[in-house]
């Protein structure tokens, strides 16, 4: 049992506990060592459980509302007043994954059993003009004695709490995802009626939440479990916002991140320990019992929490997200990049790999998919998410007659697919349609994703302008044409109808099956650019008139959820880019600052699903092996709790449209880690990443928590995986982004390939830049230079099919001079 000694005056009542709880006189004695007033600590017994345990036994994170502990560190406690906020730092006591007690620290001091601890509180300032943060290190000792399943912590705890706060945890936890939640299976789909009326509320399956019922709730996490090791919230009502950034662990490993909120008391704790030990954890839409491992301690041994917190104002929830956004790198300091293969060699190893493995033909069909050996419907041909135009978009970029004809008749296809709504079925399987509803594929084959017809019309009217602009026009049928108007006016039709675009929807009839979501957001994006090809106004206005729906909707209340097949209405990045994407289309279209603002609120939301450091993997793990750096991998969702190569299914370049838009290096940072980083996925001989596989293929996982097992951490890949999807999102990252972005007029470098550049002389007729490849290939490294007035117009959706490349052999390094236009010369080798 738990005591607070801090003050004599308690010292009867906590007899008198004792002895109605049948303890005895040597009992008493071992429980209250009577302290020196002068040498207060708080006393923890290990063989008892703590008075404030929830009804399975296992402790509260929360602090004993009956006996509130003394402040363990005034400057602590006056920084986080504002919020309302105090610092207990706890030793804490396990059996097995359970969490038996916990005891807080006294003037630095703590006895457990017949140990004896210290922790060393070091606060500082991060910096003279940055009063909103502070550098917390806790140092824990172990002064004296032998302690087994132990655990020390930093809990946060917050007086004044309602449910009205906005908790987030990257990638795992948005607005504390407080939904309806609807016990499934995977793959998760609303078959019910009654689950899915037209205004259905936020529906997800059985996720890390708390609770919509405002009933006690819990969330435990590792480290591994967000994309950033941080928690946070914000409260509407005081218009302020909270940080906890952290590091990945300890010599224990990944540390806890624990939130535990009680609505009625109006309190909620948040939690940093060391070793993270969960008493359960999250496994695909559900829950099991965790296998995390306190710590065994001796004399003299330390562990160490480092943090940075932050106490800020935030005038609504996109500045708290703008905040997020600015600091998620702080601790964890710059990327550290390593060159595996510049990004021409890579997009000609993923295209070889489709030409000879991503096809399949018949006497009927011919199309191009995934797995065309394959027997299920997911491996064959796809409309939009996940297949065709999205899937072809590559080979319609670096296009031969042979990927011409095998796109044609792809399109042929998708012809037969689409339904008299004017919407696209999902899935065609050797002359077979199947929906997008799971268990009843077949009993009704109509039902398809919404974001199938808003990806087929975006990529579809991409795959036009794209063939014209690049002198293939007389490839291009009038029936595509028509196949894609009527995308745009079935589209038209929904919105008119529902006033939304909604999630799953009959594509022969035009009739929702499953309404909300931020699914469609991505039918902004196919709209607006449809309005310019086919001249015509209304798809324009009704982009609008859903840009700005969904943003006051969702957006503006950090939620963009629902964008793949099988994760119900779960936050997720797909939905995050999508909507980026599209107010940054609306922003080149219309020249309205209203869009802008709203990609730029978009694009913040975006980075927390962003790894933001570069994970420690364990060791034997294929990551580890090919000595995997995690920075910009992206989450897939808050269900599907792991990282991946880059953006399902874009190319990230909406950054480099906003950076240049803005100014604001915060997006072509963060494009660089996502389209650097991308390369090192795929599969060559001289990174052979998944085993047993052909050069060119991606595989889908990143993984750094253990929702799959401890034993997949860093794994997770199957012998000869070949994921077309991630080698598409590969080959766009690599194409439709400059190896190197030079800002002419201020010097700025940045350096998104796999090359080493840097510039050695400025003048007003030129820059010279040094580029090496230290790669195993040789290198044509596309060129973007611009001065100001150049960034500051609209960059052409193709220009990247004309920039300029700086051929570089392996091993080899040159000298380039642009000039003022962009254009390069090189200087000559000097021969000895």
């Amino acid at each position: 049992m738990l005591f607070c000694v801090s003050q004599f005056s308690r010292i009867l009542s906590l007899f008198l506990v004792l002895i109605l709880a049948g303890f005895g006189f040597e009992e008493l004695n071992a429980a209250i060592m009577i302290p020196d007033p002068e040498n207060l600590s708080y006393l923890l017994r290990t063989d008892q459980p703590s008075v404030n345990s929830t009804e399975n036994g296992s402790a509260s994170w929360l602090p004993d509302s009956l006996n509130p502990c003394p402040s363990c560190s005034t400057d602590i406690d006056q920084f986080l007043k504002s919020l309302g906020g105090k610092l207990r730092i706890l030793g804490c006591n396990y059996d097995a994954s359970k969490l038996v007690n916990s005891a807080p620290f006294v003037n630095g001091k703590l006895r457990a059993s017949d140990s004896e601890w210290t922790v060393e509180t070091d606060l500082k300032p991060v910096s003279a003009g940055e009063n909103d943060a502070m550098d917390l290190s806790l140092k824990f000792k172990l002064t004296k004695g032998i302690l087994k399943s132990f655990g020390v912590a930093a809990s946060f705890d917050f007086s004044g709490w309602n449910a009205g706060n906005y908790v987030l945890a990257p990638a795992s936890v948005y607005n504390a995802n407080r939904y309806k939640v609807l016990p499934v299976q995977y793959p998760p789909y609303i078959y019910d009626p009654r689950d899915k009326p037209l205004d259905m509320p936020v529906t997800i399956t059985n996720v890390l939440h708390l609770n919509k019922d405002n009933s006690p709730g819990k969330i435990e996490m590792l480290t591994g479990s967000c994309s950033t090791p941080l928690l946070s919230f914000f409260n509407p009502e005081t218009k302020r916002g909270w940080i906890m950034l952290t590091t990945q662990g300890t010599q224990f490993g990944n540390s806890g991140l624990m939130i535990e909120e009680d609505i009625p008391g109006n309190r909620a704790t948040f939690v940093l320990s060391a070793p993270g030990v969960r008493e359960s954890r999250y496994v695909m839409t559900g829950f099991t019992k965790s296998s995390d491992q306190s710590a065994d301690f001796r004399t003299n041994d330390e562990v160490e929490l480092k943090m940075r917190i932050y106490n800020f104002s935030a005038g609504n929830l996109q500045e708290f997200y703008d905040k997020v956004f600015t600091i998620r790198k702080a601790l964890s300091g710059p990327t550290i990049y390593r060159n595996v293969a510049p990004f021409s060699a890579i997009n000609d190893i993923i295209l070889d790999h489709h030409d000879k493995t991503k096809y399949y033909e018949d006497d009927k069909y011919g199309y191009i998919c995934s797995g065309p050996k394959g027997d299920q419907p997911y491996w064959h041909l796809q409309a939009g998410w996940a297949g065709i135009p999205v899937y072809s978009f590559p080979q319609v970029i670096q296009s031969t007659p042979e990927r011409l004809r095998r796109i044609s008749r792809s399109f042929e296809v998708l012809k037969i697919m689409q339904g008299s709504s004017g919407l696209t079925r999902g899935i065609f399987m050797k002359g077979e349609l199947f929906g997008d509803n799971f268990r009843e594929k077949e009993k009704n084959r109509n039902i398809s994703m919404v974001r199938r017809s808003g990806e087929m019309l975006f990529f579809g009217i991409q795959t036009l302008e794209l063939l014209k602009a690049d002198g293939k026009e007389p490839v291009i049928k009038p029936e595509w044409k028509e196949m894609f108007r009527k995308e745009a006016d079935g589209l038209v039709r929904i919105w008119k109808e529902y006033g939304q675009f909604g999630q799953f929807i009959d594509a022969e009839t035009g009739k929702m099956d499953v309404n909300g979501s931020t699914a469609g957001a991505v039918c902004i994006s196919g709209l607006a650019l449809a309005s310019g090809y086919f001249n015509n106004p209304e798809y324009l206005k009704v982009a609008e008139m859903a840009g700005r729906y969904y943003y006051n909707r969702d957006l503006s209340k950090g939620y963009a959820g629902g964008g793949p097949a099988e994760i119900l209405q779960c936050q997720d990045s797909e939905s995050a880019y999508d909507i980026t994407e599209a107010y940054t289309t609306l922003y080149e279209i219309t020249g309205n600052p209203e869009w802008l603002k709203y990609a730029k609120d978009a694009a913040a939301l975006f980075s927390t699903w962003t790894i933001s450091y570069d994970y420690k993997f364990p060791k034997g793990s294929i990551m580890h092996r090919i000595d995997a750096r995690s920075t910009g991998a992206v989450w897939a969702s808050i269900q599907n709790a792991h990282g991946a190569p880059g953006i399902y299914i874009l190319s990230g370049n909406f950054l480099l449209r906003l950076y240049r838009a803005t100014g604001d290096t915060r997006y072509v940072e963060l494009l660089r880690d996502i389209a650097h980083n991308v390369v090192q996925y795929t599969t060559t001989e001289t990174n052979p990443v998944v085993p047993k596989a052909a050069p060119g293929s991606v595989t889908e996982r990143v993984n750094l928590s253990d929702w799959e097992g401890k034993e997949n951490i860093g794994g997770s890949i199957p012998d000869g995986d070949s994921n077309m999807a991630w080698e598409v999102v590969t080959s766009l990252t690599i194409t439709q982004n400059p190896g190197i972005y030079l800002r002419f007029d201020t010097g700025e470098l940045f350096v998104l390939d796999n090359v080493d550049a840097s510039i050695i002389k400025q003048d007003k007729k030129g820059i010279t830049l040094r580029i090496a490849n230290p790669t195993p290939y040789d290198a044509k490294i596309a060129l973007l230079s611009e001065n100001k007035v150049m960034a500051g117009k609209v960059m052409d959706r193709y220009a990247f099919m004309k920039w300029p490349k700086v051929e570089v052999k392996s091993g080899e390094t040159r000298e380039i001079i642009v000039d003022p236009d962009g254009q390069f010369t090189i200087i000559p080798k000097i021969k000895n």
